[in-house]
């Protein structure tokens, strides 16, 4: 089976908590979620983002390494996923700073 990134939306919920910028919601086909995707602050610039942000799937902690629980094995897939969720965390940033000027007015 074949999964195009149009099979696939992402829900955002803004945070600013530490260093967790967002979570994300992964949905494929309107039916299966993936919930604890994680849109954070890095001190690396993100080489196809350009900016310090770090985009981790689902994972958990084990003997003091971090293992995800959701992995795409389609690299390519798995890139276009991360774009996915980094364009709607930043339309979601810009509207969320569209509505803060209004407020302010």
């Amino acid at each position: 089976m074949n999964i195009d990134i149009n099979d696939i939306k992402i829900k955002i919920k803004l945070l600013q908590s530490g260093n967790i910028l967002a979570q994300a919601t992964v949905i494929l086909f309107d039916i299966w979620e993936e919930h604890a995707w994680k849109v954070l602050k890095s001190n690396i610039i993100h080489p196809v983002f350009q900016e310090k942000i770090w985009i981790q799937a689902p994972s958990y902690k084990q003997f003091g390494k971090w293992r995800e629980i959701v992995y795409i094995n389609n690299r390519t897939l798995y890139e276009k996923v991360q774009e996915k969720i980094y364009d709607v965390y930043h339309m979601a940033k810009a509207k969320e700073k569209g509505e803060e000027s209004t407020a302010k007015n």
